[in-house]
């Protein structure tokens, strides 16, 4: 059987610890880029500004010696931003110094000097007494620091340091973290699903011994079990099996019982149907045969008690014939038959019964109803019989029988229903028992839907009754078709 690897405890069990491997390294790797970031730029930031402050103590000495006439201006200031620009520890990409207006004195590119610069970096430049770190944009870090003794200021002193060359490090690191990330993960995927492989072999290796149990049969005397909870798991299922073994004698042995007793019923039912039947006649037999015995009867009474005599032998006659029919449970003579001809030849042995009563019969037989059908002829033909006989004597004063016919789903099903008297809820229950009938004394031995039901099952078939006081009596009747 194919099973959804993610449906399986090694797949569920692989999964959430892949989540949580991954789950527990990734925060550690986003940390670890993070710091290691943080630290990369403190160090050019550090770099940057002892740089820039240490440069700012010869520019400021300068600018003042300058000024009060010790030296003379002689691009000493251009010299040291040249000096600057030549460093390789720090990738600079400007450095400048503006006077208190924001005018450049002295800029890397020549042709900068002499311009004002007014925008939102400068102007923080310009007025703060202190170092300051500003981005201009993502990829350059700005520190500049003021050209001043006390309150006397000549100007600002700026660099522009790139930090393109940190985010490279930092991409590559990301990349290194995820590369090494990736491999830890997949190691630890495929460590953790070889571990649990070798803890649910036994699993599969206990399935597979459950699969070849025999079904029936003596459990083995012993048979190897293991310490750990797969040996626990491996003896519960033995004493299960062994339970289920067991609890499946007691049920055979309750159902031997239970037929037994339903025979014994059925016995008791049989015997006293039988002795109803035979009794009353051999009754009214006896009787004859005391006044035969006499002497005083005139031919007409003698007439009179031999047709008494006959029609009580007759009677028990067919009450031993359908109880044999019925105990004999005959093989069924099965050949291809049109089932229309075998309602037919029911009606027509019925015609009589029919025309005296007054009854309409209605017949519907499907135009999809196979032409041929596997089934015994004078048995189905029986079961007819018995069902329209039924319904002529519950519609004594006339009524409508109607008998349909169709296929569905593989089956024969015949419904014939009639518009009689009905059966009550409380005896329809029994309308299958031997010997029992609703039509009063002397009108039926009871033995005709029981005969019909056995009938019916041999066919592989199903017969069920629906009925109404008063509102008449359906009986559906399902075989078969193959």
């Amino acid at each position: 059987m194919r099973i959804n690897p993610f449906r399986t405890l090694q797949g569920k069990f692989t999964l959430y610890l892949s989540l949580l491997v991954i789950g527990i390294i990734a925060p550690l790797a986003y940390r670890n880029i993070s710091r290691e970031k943080v630290l990369m730029e403190d160090a050019i930031i550090r770099e940057g500004e002892a740089l820039v402050e240490s440069l700012a103590i010869s520019c400021t000495n300068t600018m003042l010696y300058e000024e009060i006439g010790l030296v003379e201006e002689g691009g000493l200031l251009d010299n040291y931003l040249s000096d600057l620009m030549q460093r390789k520890d720090l990738n600079i990409v400007y450095a400048m110094i503006l006077d208190p207006r924001g005018s450049v004195i002295a800029h890397n590119a020549m042709k900068e000097v002499g311009n004002l610069y007014q925008d939102e970096v400068s102007r923080k430049a310009l007025a703060a007494w202190s170092t300051v770190r500003q981005h201009p944009s993502a990829a350059t870090l700005d520190i500049s620091t003021p050209l001043a003794i006390s309150t006397k200021r000549w100007g600002t002193l700026r660099i522009g340091i790139s930090l393109e060359s940190l985010n490279n490090e930092v991409s590559t690191l990301i990349l290194k973290y995820v590369l090494y990330s990736a491999g830890l993960i997949v190691t630890a995927i495929l460590f953790i699903a070889f571990l649990f492989s070798l803890i649910t072999r036994p699993l599969r290796s206990l399935a597979r011994e459950m699969d070849a149990m025999p079904a029936t049969g003596d459990l083995p005397s012993f048979f190897p079990a293991r310490d750990d909870e797969v040996g626990i798991l491996q003896r519960s299922f033995y004493r299960m099996l062994k339970r289920i073994r067991e609890d499946e004698k007691e049920k055979e042995r309750i159902q031997r019982n239970l037929l037994l007793t339903e025979k014994m019923v059925a016995i008791g039912k049989l015997t006293s149907g039988v002795a109803h039947e035979i009794n009353n006649p051999l009754g009214g037999i006896l009787n004859s045969i005391y006044h035969f015995k006499k002497g005083t009867l005139s031919p007409e009474r003698q007439r009179e008690y031999l047709d008494l005599m006959e029609d009580g032998i007759k009677r028990i006659q067919k009450a031993v014939t359908n109880l044999l029919e019925y105990a004999r449970n005959p093989n069924l003579q099965q050949s291809a038959v049109d089932f229309e001809s075998i309602i037919g030849r029911a009606l027509s042995l019925l015609d009589y019964q029919i025309r005296k009563s007054r009854i309409n019969v209605e017949k519907e037989i499907s135009r999809d109803l196979p032409s041929s059908l596997k089934m015994d002829r004078d048995q189905m033909g029986q079961v007819l019989v018995n069902i329209f006989l039924n319904a002529i004597q519950s519609m004594e004063s006339g009524g409508t029988l109607r008998v349909v016919a169709t296929a569905l789903n593989g089956q024969l099903i015949t419904t014939i229903s009639d518009t009689g008297s009905g059966i009550p809820k409380d005896l329809l229950p029994r309308v299958f028992d031997p010997f029992f009938t609703t039509k009063g004394e002397g009108k039926g031995t009871g033995l005709g839907l029981w005969i019909s039901q056995g009938i019916v099952e041999r066919h592989g078939g199903t017969i069920h009754i629906l009925s109404n006081v008063g509102e008449g009596t359906t009986v559906e009747i399902q075989v078969p078709i193959a």
